[in-house]
């Protein structure tokens, strides 16, 4: 018996085998499936636009900021209390210019003008005194020389009766003295003439002196009066009335009104392109930028604001640092020449109720600066431009990447300069979202038919279907 089941394990499992060998070689095999026909390259179905060609002009938009044109700080020129402080003297008023803004204690002032005055006009009786002496001082000199004269023709008659006994000698000598005396008083009259001179001279120079003194006091008493030396907004007062102030304290602080600046600044890529504006004449000096019309734009709520702008200089300091761009500075010269745009960009007919009547510093403004250029543009739906800066033209039924240079995006619409190897007036781009795109791949337009090129492909299992049968 255990013989029996020893064999019986060996043998039956070889007997399994066996039929199933058998079982298999009797099912044999199955035909292939049946194959069906594909497109070797299918076309994939694009929405293409075609290109527009933009003129020559490119409008550079930026931000700004205003800023007051100048401020002018006034400072006490002379010292005293402040008696007189006026009304329009406060921040935030509006002042004109010549107004008077507040005065300073003049009574010293006015002392000093009228002691200056007193002295100066007994500087001028002075010297009308030394003019009288000097007057008189001629006479005297015009005398004495005739006298002088007349010793002196005296002596030589004495000297010629002398010879002939006729006179003494007593009396010839007698006659001599009063020759060298009458000839000695000529000679301190003389004398007494240059020392008059001399003093005119001395009491002209202190009369000279005390007008300017005079003229020194004078402006000291015009400059406790302190006026607006031009029309603008009191920024801020410094000083209250009754408080005494120093020569160079600041009192009041006024920002001009008169026009307006806008900070800007500008990539390096607008500032080339000011540069090489075509309608503008070039400057002499490399370091001036050229006078650009501009338009300063500034919104509240959904309207817009426009104002009349020139871009006229560049801060001076050169690139920031920081943002590697260039500050420069928008002048426009009537800051309450405002005019009142609708949904369009046109202006308004007239100015709608809350319209700001000025340009106020601090306005955060939309600048906008239109350029000349030779190169030629062309534009696209900025739906056609890709996040990478690609844009995917159909040409020839077949998809081509480009990467043109990118010019400024506004409106919905992207301009690009138009060159041979990037975007051509003639081409058409592609709006469509697609995958796996890759240049050369083949495509078709929406709205045209394409022969698909048929090759053979395995259908799927689940594919098959049973002949129709008749």
């Amino acid at each position: 018996m255990k013989i029996f089941r020893t064999i019986f394990g060996w043998v039956m499992p070889l007997v399994i085998l066996g039929g199933g060998v058998a079982a298999f070689m009797a099912l044999g095999s199955q035909p292939p499936p049946p194959r069906r026909e594909v497109d070797a390259n299918p076309a994939v179905m694009v929405q293409s636009l075609p290109v527009v060609r933009e003129p020559g002009l490119i409008e550079i938009d930026f931000d700004g900021v205003v800023v007051p044109l100048r401020e002018v700080t006034l400072s006490a020129e002379t010292g005293g209390r402040v008696v007189q402080l006026a009304d329009a003297c406060r921040g935030g008023r509006f002042v004109e210019k010549g107004a008077q803004l507040l005065a300073i204690d003049p009574r010293d002032y006015e002392l000093e003008v009228r002691r200056l005055e007193q002295e100066l006009k007994q500087a001028v009786l002075t010297i009308e005194e030394i003019d009288e002496e000097i007057k008189q001082n001629e006479r005297s000199v015009n005398l004495a020389e005739r006298q002088v004269a007349l010793a002196h023709r005296e002596v030589e008659r004495f000297d010629g009766l002398k010879s002939s006994r006729v006179v003494t000698e007593a009396d010839y000598e007698r006659a001599l003295r009063d020759e060298l005396s009458a000839d000695s008083n000529l000679n301190m009259l003389q004398g007494q003439r240059r020392v008059l001179a001399k003093r005119r001279i001395r009491l002209t120079e202190a009369q000279t002196l005390t007008a300017t003194m005079l003229e020194r006091a004078e402006l000291d008493l015009e400059r406790t009066r302190i006026i607006a030396p031009v029309s603008g907004m009191v920024v801020d007062s410094m000083v209250e009335e009754d408080s005494f102030v120093s020569k160079g304290t600041p009192l009041v602080t006024i920002e001009d009104t008169s026009a307006a600046e806008v900070r800007v600044s500008l990539q390096m890529d607008d500032v080339a392109r000011i540069w090489s504006d075509t309608r503008q004449t070039p400057s002499g000096s490399p370091y001036d930028f050229p006078d650009t019309p501009a338009t300063v734009v500034y919104q509240i709520g959904d309207r817009q604001y426009r104002w009349q702008g020139v871009l006229k200089r560049q801060e001076g300091r050169g690139l920031d640092e920081r943002t590697r761009t260039l500050p420069c500075r928008v002048l426009v010269a009537d800051p309450t020449a405002v005019e009142a745009l609708d949904r369009y960009g046109a202006a308004l007919p007239a100015l709608p109720a809350g319209t700001p009547l000025s340009l106020i510093r601090g306005m955060f403004v939309d600048v906008r600066v239109e350029v000349a250029t030779d190169q030629p543009l062309v534009s696209t739906p900025c739906e056609a431009l890709r996040p990478n800066g690609d844009v995917w033209v159909a040409r020839d039924n077949k998809l081509a990447i480009v990467r043109p240079p990118l010019v400024q995006v506004d409106a919905g619409r992207a301009v690009f300069e138009s060159t041979p190897q990037g975007l051509r007036p003639s081409d058409r781009v592609i709006v469509s979202q697609l995958s796996n795109v890759r240049d050369g791949m083949a495509i078709a337009e929406a709205g045209e038919t394409r022969d698909p090129v048929k090759t053979a492909q395995a259908i799927e299992p689940g594919d098959l279907r049973p002949p129709p049968t008749e």
